[in-house]
């Protein structure tokens, strides 16, 4: 699917506010709340749109591990990670694959992250936690 003018501008209302109603963002592209609700489905259809997320306070600690595969390994971890994880994200590089992790504790960290030394194929970790 083409993503046009329209639809980013509909991606960005929600962006900035994922509960914004179809009629309030209707009200703002002054087009219908008919337009905005097809074109959404049409969006999550095609893949565009993958979920709305709520975002929570910032007293959670969230934090980004670096892992390094074994190439060997490579497919079956990144499935057993995906599996696991929300947000996963691959790269190419010195480090192979990204996992955010939001949690309410350091402790709860540490063991979520043993857990992903512990896969098959899992070669090396770094852990980056967000400050601000």
């Amino acid at each position: 699917m083409v993503v046009d003018q329209k639809d980013r501008d509909i991606l960005n209302l929600l962006m900035d506010n994922a509960r914004i109603s179809n009629t309030e963002i209707a009200k703002v592209l002054n087009v219908s709340e008919g337009t905005v609700r097809k074109r959404i489905k049409k969006m999550m259809d095609d893949g565009i749109i993958k979920r709305f997320t709520v975002e929570t306070s910032d007293d959670t600690i969230d934090a980004l591990v670096l892992v390094k595969i074994d190439n060997k390994r490579y497919k079956d971890a990144l499935q057993k990670i995906k599996s696991r994880f929300r947000e996963v994200y691959e790269f190419s590089g010195k480090i192979d694959v990204a996992i955010r992790i939001r949690t309410d504790s350091t402790d709860n960290l540490n063991r979520i992250v043993d857990q992903i030394r512990e896969l098959d194929g899992v070669l090396d970790t770094d852990t980056l936690i967000r400050l601000q």
